[in-house]
């Protein structure tokens, strides 16, 4: 099983010891789907707390994440309100970094409403959908999600290129304001 190097250096916690922890830190709660070995789940919430020292996930509408043995993420609305997010069982932690990132990028665009604000308008015009991913073209949702978590990618400015400035001024203001 694949740990960070700060897991490595505790004692090892039980998965209520560390659910407990990673509830502390993001302020929501968590559901294991069935089928997910408790190992698997461990793993996940490992890499989500120690993602969690570099990413700011407290956000007043994340209520809820799920980890669950679909292959992708996925974000839950309820009432126009967000909820949660489901992240995938793997062991691929890039993958599980992108799955993270991007679909809290998708919570910070419902909870700020960032589509509807003039700044949105602003940025829309100097992206290159194609430079961030595929994935971004499907639709501006998506757009804004995949700029998230590009933008918080630990490649941004080294192996990935920096965004224009209209468009990062754009994302660090919902991310960090």
């Amino acid at each position: 099983m694949l740990l960070s190097v700060n897991a490595w250096a505790q004692e090892p916690k039980s998965l209520v010891d560390l659910k407990n922890e990673v509830k502390d830190a993001l302020n929501c709660s968590f559901v294991t789907t069935e089928g997910v070995p408790d190992n698997e789940a461990y793993e996940v919430l490992d890499f989500v707390l120690q993602d969690s020292k570099t990413f700011t996930f407290k956000h007043p509408y994340l209520r809820k994440i799920e980890i669950t043995n679909s292959n992708r993420g996925m974000y839950t609305e309820n009432s126009g309100n967000f909820t949660g997010i489901t992240l995938p069982n793997t062991r691929d932690k890039k993958f599980l970094d992108y799955c993270l990132r991007h679909e809290i990028g998708h919570v910070i665009d419902h909870a700020r409403e960032a589509r509807d604000s003039k700044e949105w308008t602003t940025a829309r015009k100097h992206v290159d959908t194609k430079s961030i991913s595929t994935y971004a073209g499907k639709n501006d949702q998506e757009l804004f999600a995949e700029m998230v978590a590009y933008r918080t990618s630990k490649e941004y400015g080294k192996s990935l290129a920096p965004l224009s400035g209209e468009v990062e001024k754009m994302i660090d203001k919902y991310l960090y304001n």
